[in-house]
Parts: C-alpha cells; structure tokens; sequence
C-alpha cells in the first residue's frame, strides 16, 4: 500500500515539475562482458554528460545486461569501473528523438596488477 502511494507521489511530483515540456527519452541498453571473452561482468553503469556531470547508473543484471533511459539529442558517456578491470570510458554521439532504443555493448580488459 504505501510503495502504491509512493509511487503515485512520484509521478505526480514529476509531471508537476516537467510537465508537457518532459524531455524525450531513449533506451540505451547493453551488455557488460569481458573483451575477447564474452564472459559477464557484474558491474555498475555510470551515464554522465561530456561535461563530467553523473546523471544516473544502473547495476547489470545476471546476464551482464543494462538499461538506462537517457534525454535523446544529447551526447553521453558511459562508464564502467569494476575491480580487476581497466576503467572503461565511451563516448558516444546523441540519438536521435524518435529512435526507440540504442545498444552499446561495453567490454572490459583485465588489469595486469
């Protein structure tokens, strides 16, 4: 009952703050996986803006996938940083609106420490 309730707050303060003016939005969904490997890796995904600002993250999933949901037109960085890894950093050009999802599968190289 009370996450109900919550979730209602939530929408309400949302369309009270955007509005009609609410940006759209794409999927960008992926997969975390060992470069030359496939293997999974559990990580957290990072979405930050090219000027270094972080928006939002997301754990992957048991089978390495992610999903975020990102304002379309803007350019993006994904970053991933996990233990064992080398930190990965991607950039990547702004999707168009009305695109309804973008895939970036991100690999990881094991560190040599």
């Amino acid at each position: 009952m009370w996450r109900m309730l919550l979730m209602v707050v939530a929408i309400l303060a949302d369309l009270a703050v955007f509005g009609q003016d609410r940006p759209a939005r794409v999927q960008v969904h992926g997969r975390v996986i060992v470069a030359g490997t496939g293997q999974v890796v559990y990580a957290t995904v990072e979405h930050y803006d090219l000027e270094g600002k972080r928006w939002s993250l997301t754990e992957v999933n048991s089978d390495g996938r992610f999903a975020l949901f990102l304002p379309c037109d803007v350019p993006f960085e994904l970053r991933v940083t996990e233990n064992g890894f080398v930190p990965l950093t991607e950039q990547h050009p702004a999707v168009p609106c009305g695109t309804a999802t973008f895939e970036a599968d991100l690999e990881l190289t094991p560190s040599m420490r």
